[in-house]
């Protein structure tokens, strides 16, 4: 233990900062000295809450004078008594006031936080059309409180730990004790517990570090913006992750059946929700392998498709300067491009890039026969379906390039041949002990309830048998009990 023996000796440490502040102050006979960082405090607390209450103090008492201001004075601002340099370190850059009395090894610590943060809002990669609208923020307290007020119960447990050598960041831990495994949980710990890094600046940094494989493309670690969403999973069995500073909560053991579902399933008729991932998945297919077919096609097997059809193409095709194949991956790199210029641009240009891209370049290289209206249309197509899956969008652009590819070198055979093959890779993948593919891979019949069909909520009394859970029963009504039971 590192103790700190005089105000002189903390000083040091900040000495090249300038905006470590320090004060003065007498208290009676007895000198005082405040220090804090001047951009991560509320001045109104430290002068009316501190210097204002010290500078009343016309007579201390000659023993026990720390208790004496805790317990009278600074009583109202919860005060704490601290003597480790790293502590007092870690409290002084979380916009704590601390307090050096004269002759005094311990330190007083005073909350004082006042650094302006982000109103709640409803978050921009997770808007509903029904349902709640909240969304997290990058203060960690605000988070967990949003947590709280959802789940008013004991047994909601959060853990904290700091992670990163110099940016000290406050990391929570959350879970439901009856309900989360405990293995899950102590694994979770364990490998937090184990980083060594400089510093944490969101939680995307620890993404890769909690997954199972890190060379894979295939996310394994699930994250939302929204309590509800967190909250719901919680009530699974899962375990969840925040990071102070971001707005994006970390959950594990994940599935990828969760990225096919959407908030809006859960506040609307379970028929639609149904319908609605029927069409996600069917979007997510003709992403990924329509431009690979329509290049296999054009190639191997053009003589499958009708007359009509054949005619046309021929026609659209029959002058260009390039293969199907090169032809197919210039439209999707300067697909590519127009995208992540459309998202780096600022707002006001963005009507200026689509014109540009979609009139002004795609009419001129169809005109100078570099490109075809058919690529144009099938890149166009993929691009928009893909969408239907956001979360995802890490994966499946470089997933569509491979079958892309494949189908321009070996036809219909090569995509077929790829297709079994990433089945099989991601059927072998697992998340903390949970199956990647579950509930279809293996077979959980119980679970399909709510995964690529949804029943109604009566009808899912148990919670996933595909997530580790120490509590299989949700819905505790005798109706629904029997009614699940007979199915």
């Amino acid at each position: 233990m590192v103790e700190i023996k005089s105000y002189e000796c903390f000083k040091q440490k900040f000495n090249n900062s300038d905006d470590f502040m320090t004060r003065d102050i007498k208290l009676g006979a007895l000198s005082a000295k405040l220090a804090y960082i001047d951009c991560l405090i509320d001045a109104s607390i430290i002068q009316e809450g501190v210097i204002n209450s010290l500078s009343k103090i016309k007579k201390l008492p000659q023993k026990n004078i720390l208790d004496h201001l805790l317990k009278n004075t600074l009583i109202s601002i919860n005060p704490t008594i601290k003597n480790e340099f790293g502590e007092l370190e870690h409290d002084l850059l979380s916009g704590n006031c601390l307090i050096f009395l004269e002759n005094e090894l311990n330190v007083i610590s005073i909350p004082a936080q006042g650094f302006s943060k982000r109103a709640i809002s409803e978050p921009p990669t997770a808007a509903v059309l029904k349902g709640p609208r909240e969304g997290f923020i990058e203060d960690l307290n605000t988070n967990i409180s949003m947590l709280r007020r959802k789940l008013k119960t004991h047994e909601f447990v959060i853990k904290k730990l700091q992670i990163g050598e110099r940016s000290k960041t406050d990391i929570c831990v959350a879970y439901i004790s009856s309900i989360a495994d405990d293995c899950v949980v102590a694994e979770v710990m364990r490998r937090l517990s184990a980083i060594d890094i400089d510093g944490v600046l969101d939680s995307f940094y620890l993404q890769e570090l909690l997954q199972e494989k890190n060379n894979n493309i295939f996310k394994q670690v699930g994250n939302s913006e929204k309590p509800d969403i967190i909250v719901s999973k919680l009530l699974e069995g899962r375990v969840a992750v925040l990071v102070d500073g971001s707005p994006i909560v970390l959950t594990v053991p994940f599935l990828l059946i969760e990225d096919l579902q959407s908030a809006d399933d859960y506040y609307s008729h379970s028929g639609r929700a149904t319908f609605l991932r029927i069409i996600r998945i069917f979007g997510m297919i003709i992403g990924v392998l329509l431009p690979g077919v329509y290049v296999a096609t054009q190639i191997f097997h053009y003589r499958l498709l009708p007359i009509n059809l054949l005619i046309s193409l021929l026609d659209s095709v029959q002058n260009l300067a390039f293969p199907p194949l090169i032809e197919i991956l210039f439209v999707l790199f300067i697909f590519e491009i127009l995208n992540e210029a459309s998202v780096r641009m600022p707002k006001h240009m963005g009507m200026a890039v689509s014109i540009i891209g979609a009139l002004v370049l795609g009419d001129t290289a169809v005109q100078a026969g570099l490109i075809s209206p058919p690529a144009i249309l099938v890149v166009a197509i993929s691009g928009i379906t893909i969408y239907t899956i956001p979360d995802e969008m890490g994966t499946l652009p470089l997933i569509r390039l491979i079958f892309t590819i494949i189908g321009g070198i070996s036809g219909y055979y090569g995509l077929l041949i790829g297709s079994i093959f990433l089945v099989c890779y991601v059927a072998g993948l697992q998340s903390y002990g949970t199956p990647y593919l579950a509930p279809y891979a293996p077979n959980i019949k119980l679970d399909k309830k709510d995964a690529l069909t949804k029943n109604s909520l009566k009808s899912q009394i148990t919670r996933p048998t595909s997530i580790p859970n120490k509590n299989r029963i949700r819905i505790r009504n005798s109706d629904s009990q029997e009614e699940g039971v007979g199915q």
